[in-house]
């Protein structure tokens, strides 16, 4: 049996697809998995990582501005939509999923034109566009958050699954996590990256907040993941106990080692923070669509599992300040931790092994 994966751009899109992929292949005997990306998108180097093969389409985004460049996109879409024919001829699958983005149009388009069947994730709480144009050709929608079942009106069945997320955030323990990365009892761990393509504001906030933490707090180390568009600058080695990295290969690992995470508050960003139990401050990307991280950082701060604090507020003492309160006060945390595991949701991997094997019977023989 075979499924083929359209994803691509960020890892909010790439991750989802991998931990589905990974779900099944534990679950159905003899199944070949083939991932569908753009040829120099991160997408190339995650799937490669995680030892599955990846084909390319020639796809690009449309900008929200009028401008030139989105005809150059709408002929790129067209060239896709014939590629995607190819490639589902060569490969033959018995499903394709999708999980957002603008590289799951032309192949899920296709499919669904070929009566092959099709499954679209959606980790938001609003749908992109890509997956609205979809929705009337998905066979099954399986959504994070309720208020996205209005996007999915015209798909045959809409589900609430929750995030795929990577097995090692249920099965990895926090002492596991930290013994891997050599962190005695009395360190405190502090984790922050800004989304895998990065987020400049943040990105410099903490890098001018880094001289006074280290400062304070004499057991502190901190990792900082600047994204693909990161800059790397002298202070790589100004500190030693301030590491930057690009991007954070092995995700579970850090955030069930850390005692406080600063990040975004995309879907996948806060059930992997609820998953992992960590206190964080969340600062949400100000023009996501929909605002709906706003929505997500609120939801979780209403509940005493995070810190919200709006991009317009973010400056390194303001950073700093929010900071202290988490890492000053290990009562704090541990309530934080307590309120964070409230939003964890223990059995997303059953519901969609059991909705895709219900879409697709013969998956599973």
């Amino acid at each position: 049996m075979k499924i083929l994966f359209a994803c691509g751009g960020t890892a909010g899109h790439i991750n989802p697809a991998l931990s589905i992929a990974e779900i099944l292949r534990r679950n159905i005997p003899d199944l070949s998995v083939v991932f569908v990306g753009t040829p120099t998108g991160m997408e190339n180097r995650l799937v490669r990582t995680a030892g599955y093969e990846i084909r390319h389409i020639p796809v690009k985004g449309l900008c929200r501005s009028l401008t030139l460049k989105n005809f150059g996109a709408a002929v790129s879409l067209l060239r896709s939509l014939s590629e995607a024919k190819r490639i589902l001829d060569e490969e033959a699958p018995d499903l394709v999923v999708g999980t957002g983005g603008y590289v799951c149009y032309p192949v899920l388009r296709v499919a669904a034109s070929r009566k092959i069947k099709t499954v679209l994730h959606e980790a938001n709480a609003r749908a992109g566009l890509a997956a609205r144009l979809l929705a009337k050709h998905t066979d099954l929608a399986l959504i994070n958050f309720p208020s996205a079942a209005r996007d999915f009106r015209r798909s045959k069945r809409t589900v609430v699954s929750g995030n795929p997320l990577r097995r090692e955030f249920y099965t990895l323990t926090r002492a596991t996590a930290r013994a891997r990365l050599g962190l005695s009892d009395g360190t405190l761990y502090l984790v922050v990256f800004g989304g895998s393509l990065g987020a400049a504001k943040m990105n410099d906030a903490l890098e001018r907040a880094v001289p006074r933490l280290l400062s304070q707090y004499k057991n502190l180390t901190i990792l900082h993941s600047v994204g693909q568009k990161g800059v790397d600058t002298a202070s790589v080695r100004t500190f030693g106990r301030y590491q930057r990295e690009r991007y954070i290969e092995d995700m579970p690992t850090h955030l069930l080692a850390s005692d406080a995470v600063i990040c975004r508050a995309g879907a996948m960003t806060v059930s992997e923070i609820a998953a992992a139990g960590v206190p964080a401050i969340l600062v949400p990307y100000p023009a996501a669509t929909g605002d709906h991280q706003t929505k997500n950082a609120r939801a979780m701060a209403d509940a005493g599992a995070a810190i919200l604090l709006p991009d317009k507020d973010l400056t390194p003492e303001t950073l700093t300040d929010e900071l202290d309160r988490i890492l000053s006060n290990r009562e704090t945390r541990d309530k934080m931790r307590a309120a964070v595991a409230r939003f964890r949701v223990p059995d997303r991997e059953a519901i969609i092994l059991r909705e895709i094997k219900s879409l697709c019977p013969h998956l599973g023989a």
